[in-house]
């Protein structure tokens, strides 16, 4: 029997700044062995154009690690090519239709990020949010392997916008 993995849900309002914090919390949570990441999904809706931004870890290229992607948040252009790549059908990805409906949630520069893991406590993705201006809205065990397979309780965890702080 598999361990029981967590879905773990944080919302950014409108003027989080991301400075790679995201990226080296999933590195440490990895490195440090006590976690397994299963699958991840950052969605955001650009402050400026109100234009969708997306990457999952599918998308993630080698590795399946967004440490790949510094680039997503640096380059625009590249965050382009990325998110079409993300939204595009792939095998093992998040689904279009549901990255979609997150998107629809969100004004403009407010952004979600989905993690699904196994192991300890994330505190160091609680820590690293919190230092973007991001705040947990959901945290649940599920059943799941991979996003796609908790799409009513990301949903729901959306739509709600979790517990004000």
């Amino acid at each position: 029997m598999s361990e029981t993995a967590r879905l773990r849900v944080y919302r950014f309002e409108s003027g989080a700044v991301f400075e790679g914090g995201l990226l080296g919390a999933i590195e440490r949570m990895q490195l440090a062995g006590d976690a397994e990441l299963l699958d991840a999904l950052f969605v955001r809706r650009d402050a400026a154009s109100g234009a969708l931004d997306a990457v999952d870890l599918a998308a993630g290229g080698v590795g399946g690690t967004f440490a790949s992607l510094l680039d997503f948040r640096l380059e625009p252009r590249r965050r382009r090519a990325i998110t079409e790549r993300t939204l595009a059908e792939h095998r093992g990805g998040v689904p279009r239709s549901l990255i979609e409906a997150i998107a629809a949630t969100l004004e403009a520069g407010v952004a979600i990020f989905a993690v699904l893991h196994t192991g300890r406590s994330a505190a160091v993705l609680d820590e690293a949010a919190a230092r973007c201006g991001g705040r947990l809205i959901a945290d649940e065990p599920v059943d799941a392997r991979a996003l796609a397979q908790v799409d009513p309780q990301l949903r729901a965890a959306v739509a709600s916008r979790g517990p004000r702080t």
